[in-house]
């Protein structure tokens, strides 16, 4: 058992060197040194591979190596470690634990393009959890994302050229002219498809690189990558414009995972002849606020409001109002800020919702808007 504590023990302290390396940006140093931690935490496992009256020991350290494993890229040593502890008698909560690892091993391999090459103008979009099977998936769950990538594209599209903000309509002539999305066939496994951005070089829009399509996509996952981290400096800083920031951050919530049917969405592109990923595992209460600047006053009121959507007037006084009407026919003015109408209000209208605000007099300044699942009456 001494040899085993000293492995763990080493184990422990390259894993620990090895996450101050990455966050410094040593790339290859940190992997050098997760390889190195993995290897010892292997060994230190194996030694107690067959003394099944060790637990919870035993699972521990084939958990741990086993996310050493993932650490090191190396997904089929983290899935056999995941077996062999599984394979004695771990505690409940230690067994639910190593599930949960393996659905991420599997969802990392899901993410590995078998077949598929990516170019710099594509990407691949790939969803997983309980709503998602082998090949197939809920359709709300799929498309719904899906339609809120595509939008994406198109804002960062519209931003990276320095176009205000469009609040209503389609993407400007040119902008679709020069952009188009294509999908790839749903490939079983986490249920991938692969985007693919179209670009025609023969006209030149301004504010965007040498390469467009290859910009957008780089800003896009940007972006993800901000937000599922959970850095509202970051996206201030990467999104300057209140109004594409509030949208970008909006979408962004809608792709997250709810914890449950989905639990994780991911992101896989190649980059500078290198595959880039990213993964949003955060549910949308855990994401960033639309802006600092936008964070409730001490003095404001919160306010929560469920209902139908029934109607708006596009421009009151030089803001954007929808209505909603409550099921004792209570009808309230929600104040929407720019950035919100057209991708993520308008879709809601005739539908049950729940929005989340602040008083502003007589009306509510809308911070969230979500689908209800509670069906709304009208008297």
């Amino acid at each position: 058992m001494n040899e085993v504590q000293q492995l763990h023990r080493d184990a422990m302290s390259l894993a620990e060197e090895a996450a101050l390396e990455q966050s410094l940006g040593n790339v290859s140093c940190a992997k050098a040194l997760y390889l190195a931690a993995f290897e010892k935490e292997r060994r230190a496992a194996e030694y107690l591979d067959t003394r099944f009256d060790l637990e919870p020991t035993r699972s521990v350290l084939f958990r741990s190596a086993a996310s050493l494993a993932l650490d090191c890229g190396d997904h089929r040593s983290a899935e056999k470690l995941i077996a062999r502890a599984l394979s004695g008698d771990p505690p409940p909560e230690i067994a639910e634990e190593l599930r949960n690892i393996l659905e991420t091993v599997y969802f990392q391999r899901h993410l590995e393009v078998r077949g598929v090459i990516l170019e710099p103008h594509e990407f691949q979009v790939s969803i997983a959890g309980s709503a998602i099977g082998f090949g197939v998936a809920e359709s709300d769950t799929f498309i719904g994302r899906i339609q809120d990538v595509r939008k994406l594209i198109y804002r960062t599209a519209e931003r990276k050229a320095n176009r205000p903000f469009r609040e209503r309509g389609r993407p400007g002539g040119d902008i679709e002219k020069q952009f188009s999305t294509w999908l790839s066939v749903p490939r079983a496994s986490s249920f991938a498809v692969t985007f693919r951005v179209g670009y025609s070089v023969q006209m030149h829009l301004p504010g965007l690189d040498l390469d467009p399509a290859e910009s957008v996509i780089s800003e896009l996952l940007d972006g993800l990558d901000v937000v599922g981290g959970g850095d509202p400096n970051a996206i201030e800083k990467l999104i300057p414009d209140a109004a594409y920031r509030r949208n970008f951050i909006a979408l962004a919530r809608r792709l997250a995972p709810d914890g449950e049917e989905v639990t994780t969405v991911g992101f896989t592109a190649m980059m500078g002849g290198s595959e880039r990923r990213v993964s949003l595992t955060r549910t949308p209460n855990e994401m960033v606020l639309p802006s600092s600047t936008e964070r409730d006053r001490e003095s404001d009121v919160s306010v929560t409001v469920e209902g139908m959507l029934k109607f708006a007037n596009s421009m009151n006084a030089g803001r954007n109002e929808i209505k909603l009407v409550e099921t004792t026919g209570k009808k309230h003015n929600i104040i929407v800020p720019e950035g919100y109408m057209d991708d993520i209000v308008r879709p809601l209208w005739d539908c049950n919702v729940r929005v989340d605000g602040v008083r502003k007099g007589s009306s509510i300044l809308l911070r969230n808007v979500t689908a209800s699942s509670e069906p709304t009456v009208l008297p």
